[in-house]
Parts: structure tokens; C-alpha cells; sequence
């Protein structure tokens, strides 16, 4: 082989190389795009306002015993009871995980389950729920503005 085809060969792999390595990449992930976490609503949940008819009740009553455990498995449990959309132990589910507008829950041994809506946005930092419900009375909206305490549950009863 001599010299002149060699190195013309060898120009022909640089170009072909140069080409190919300058092509767009087609690809049709956005490695740049972020998908949108799942909500953790799971955690131990304590009433920091609540309001009837858009009153602020807060100060009426001793709200601060209320707890709404909400455990990882699926199962709740309430503590010192109020008035609430269910009043005895069950399980829970959201309509979406990433994007939850709904909280749907089942006592035990029922077999309709009680829906209601709820915000679930960041204040100060923290996680906060914001439920409206109507226990009992349809005139009575009573909206409860929870915030979790501790992701972790310790009161598995």
C-alpha cells in the first residue's frame, strides 16, 4: 500500500468520523425534564386552624388533641375525635399520587368510602392539608387546616 492511498483512506474515516459525530442526537428523552414527585400524605397530622362557615372557630375549643394518623400502609387512625367525615379507624387512598385533589376514606367494616377535597400546598416550609367537610349539618362547612407533625408514625393502634 503506499503512502497516497493510505493517507486519501484515512482522510475518507476522518471525514466519515467528523460527520457522524458532528449529527444531531435523536433522541426523544428530555434529559432535562423533571417529572413530578408523588405527594407523601402518609404522617401524623394536627389541626392548626379550623373555621365554620368561613368563621375562624380555632379559639372556641381545644382543637390541639385531634390527631389524624395517616400510616404508610393505607390504614388511619384518629385521635380524640371531633367532628370529622368518619369517626372510626379504616383505610385511606388519594385519587392520584402526584397530584392529589381527593382523599377517599373507608371505616372497617364499611363499604362506601367517604370522599373529600383537600389542598395540599408548602406554608413556612411545612406540609399542610387544608380539608372542607360538612359532618352532621349540610348547613355547617367547617374547612380544618392540618399540618403534619412528623412523617413518622408512633401511635399504631
Amino acid at each position: 500500500m503506499n503512502v497516497k492511498n493510505f493517507i486519501g483512506n484515512l482522510a475518507c474515516i476522518f471525514t466519515v468520523a467528523f460527520m457522524v459525530g458532528c449529527s444531531a442526537f435523536n433522541d426523544d428523552s428530555d434529559p432535562y425534564g423533571v417529572g413530578e414527585a408523588t405527594k407523601d400524605i402518609s404522617g401524623v397530622w394536627k389541626l392548626l386552624s379550623v373555621s365554620r362557615n368561613d368563621i375562624d372557630i380555632t379559639n372556641e375549643m381545644d382543637f390541639t388533641q385531634f390527631t389524624l394518623n395517616i400510616n404508610p400502609d393505607g390504614t388511619y387512625h384518629i385521635d380524640n375525635y371531633l367532628p370529622f367525615v368518619v369517626e372510626k379507624d379504616g383505610s385511606w387512598s388519594v385519587d392520584n399520587a402526584r397530584y392529589p385533589f381527593h382523599l377517599s376514606f373507608v371505616e372497617n367494616g364499611a363499604t362506601d368510602s367517604t370522599t373529600i377535597d383537600i389542598n395540599y400546598p408548602i406554608t413556612d416550609g411545612r406540609r399542610s392539608m387544608i380539608v372542607s367537610l360538612s359532618p352532621g349539618c349540610g348547613n355547617n362547612t367547617y374547612t380544618y387546616t392540618l399540618q403534619r407533625e412528623s412523617n413518622s408514625i408512633t401511635n399504631n393502634k
